[in-house]
């Protein structure tokens, strides 16, 4: 049997079957060099993915310049495949599993858990007027330890968790994350999106810590945890995005309560609403020099007539000052009875180091967190995070990590400490 996350998938693959396979239909040359130019920027601008996790799906195949592990390309003829299939078909794939490992300083307790992930892209329709695109993302997370990632972290006293999502040990998790339709209209900058939405990826997001399966692991540093719409973030929705002159305007509305291991049609017209809007400045001084700054609002309509409505709002600025230096700051704070994670306010800021000691393919990480629990018989938490993401081969990465934070209970003394062990490998 398939996946129940990819039933949806074949659906609408099936619904599109005649014109599946055909070439991506590409823009006529374009003579003038600075319309090109022009063009190519506000497509930039217009029909990006989030960045994030998704920016996975077209970077697997930028060129590796050094792994740590020989320089041969792995997989070399699957990797050329790839590269006409996108070229020639519009489709483009990566298959990510990601196993981690941690252990604390408490007790000795261990967590342990293996995420796949499966992004896939369509593009019917790509000129130099619109770009059309069916994106798909399915998750399939399976926990090994005797302590899910909740109850590992509050082994150790913490309010934070030690990686952003896990399982019940008892139970695997799978879901279709994201299956929206796309078309992006690159000559007046306005791109919409409709389908199945994820909001932890798409309103507050910052390239820098958006994902535990690729760069820091807490929580607080590596997704929305915060906001009130942290704990359900699949729904089905529609998203608008005008790309400006300084950057972007963005608006959206989707379900805030559908069930998150499926595509959930009825609960979508019950009227309990994630509504958000965001403003993103795109300061850009050169090509290294890129800049993200953000504000996102977001009111969740949960359950009307029984106080239990939230609105958040989330600042994120990242700021790169070279191809080797990124700088980032996040703060997300919730407002209303419905706090998610058990969290009121959570700030981070940090640095990554894109080309540590020479090696140009490697990352180097250090962040600081905060997070502010909602009862105020637990105190606030502080701590911090450093990793090391090493690239071994082409499709191979390995990050050791460690994080040290203050416990959230009154009175203990000293720190807690966990140490991380993390593979990546991308087909």
């Amino acid at each position: 049997m398939l996946p129940r996350f990819l039933i949806p998938l074949c659906w609408l693959l099936a619904m599109t079957a005649p014109a599946f396979g055909a070439p991506a239909e590409k823009s006529a040359p374009v003579d003038d060099a600075a319309q090109a130019e022009a063009r190519e920027a506000l497509n930039q601008a217009a029909g990006e993915l989030p960045e994030g996790r998704f920016e996975l799906l077209t970077e697997k195949l930028f060129p590796i310049e050094r792994p740590h592990l020989g320089g041969e390309i792995t997989l070399k003829g699957l990797s050329e495949w790839e590269r006409r299939l996108s070229r020639d078909r519009g489709i483009d794939y990566a298959f990510v599993n990601v196993p981690i490992g941690q252990i604390g300083s408490v007790g000795g307790e261990t967590y342990a858990d293996n995420e796949m992930n499966l992004y896939l892209q369509w593009r019917p329709r790509e000129n130099a007027t619109v770009t059309s695109r069916v994106f798909f993302w399915g998750v399939y997370q399976q926990t090994f330890s005797s302590l899910a990632n909740g109850a590992f972290a509050r082994s150790q006293g913490l309010l934070t968790g030690t990686v952003s999502a896990g399982t019940d040990p008892k139970k695997s998790f799978t879901a279709p994350s994201a299956l929206w339709w796309e078309q992006a209209f690159h000559r007046s900058g306005f791109t919409y999106r409709a389908g199945q939405l994820y909001a932890t990826s798409l309103w507050g997001n910052n390239r820098y810590a958006a994902d535990d399966r690729e760069g820091f692991m807490n929580s607080v540093l590596s997704s929305n945890v915060g906001l009130p719409w942290s704990d359900r973030p699949r729904g089905l929705g529609l998203m608008i995005k005008q790309a400006l002159g300084f950057g972007y305007i963005a608006a959206g509305v989707q379900d805030a309560k559908a069930a998150q291991d499926r595509i959930d049609f009825n609960s979508f017209f019950d009227g309990r609403l994630l509504y958000a809007l965001e403003l993103g400045m795109t300061p850009a001084l050169n090509t290294d020099r890129e800049g993200r700054y953000t504000i996102a609002v977001g009111y969740m309509d949960t359950a009307p007539g029984n106080q239990q409505s939230s609105a958040g709002l989330a600042l994120s600025a990242r700021q790169e000052l070279g191809p080797a230096l990124g700088l980032f700051a996040q703060l997300r704070h919730t407002f209303g009875n419905r706090v998610a994670q058990e969290i009121r306010t959570a700030a981070s800021l940090g640095v990554v180091f894109n080309r540590p000691f020479g090696w140009g393919d490697d990352a180097l990480g250090m962040g600081l967190l905060y997070a502010r629990p909602d009862d105020r018989a637990l105190r606030d938490e502080f701590g911090a995070e450093a990793y090391w993401r090493l690239q071994l081969t082409h499709r191979l990465d390995f990050t050791p990590a460690v994080q040290i934070i203050r416990p959230r209970a009154r009175g203990s003394k000293g720190t807690s400490v966990v140490g991380s062990l993390r593979l990546r490998y991308v087909l």
